[in-house]
């Protein structure tokens, strides 16, 4: 997978900033590359990506959750690839600016103040759940 861009061909999301941290493996879920970019173009505003395509051996190395929607390589969900982005809070209303275009556009979020950022994911496109809001 290459870069994400606009339908006029600026870039949103390169595959650096999509990758593995810790492998360099990139693996979007089936539609996830183009909910991204619709997210990306609603919100109108840069992006600073923490996280988002984790293998399974990176994802334990960091800590985050067994069963996370960010790792590519994990059979336990029926994604086919990462389905989840973590984006940095830069402040208050960027949050709040966020959160409205992720929530009209069907993503579920979550908010970690404690580590300042904001966790997206299409966890409803595969059944696991539906959109909603939480913090941890």
């Amino acid at each position: 997978m290459n870069d994400l861009r606009a339908p006029d061909g600026r870039l949103l999301f390169s595959r650096a900033e999509l990758a593995c941290k810790g492998t360099g493996m990139l693996r979007l879920a089936p539609g996830f590359g183009e909910k991204l970019v619709a997210l990306r173009l609603a919100f109108g505003q840069p992006m600073t990506v923490t996280s988002c395509c984790r293998a399974a051996a990176h994802n334990a190395r960091v800590g985050g959750h067994p069963r996370s929607l960010h790792v590519a390589d994990d059979p336990s969900h029926p994604t086919g690839g990462t389905a989840a982005i973590d984006i940095a809070m830069r402040d208050g209303v960027y949050a709040l600016k966020l959160l409205g275009a992720a929530e009209r556009l069907g993503w579920a979020v979550g908010i970690n103040f404690a580590k300042n950022f904001i966790h997206l994911d299409r966890r409803a496109d595969f059944g696991i759940g539906d959109p909603r809001l939480f913090s941890y």
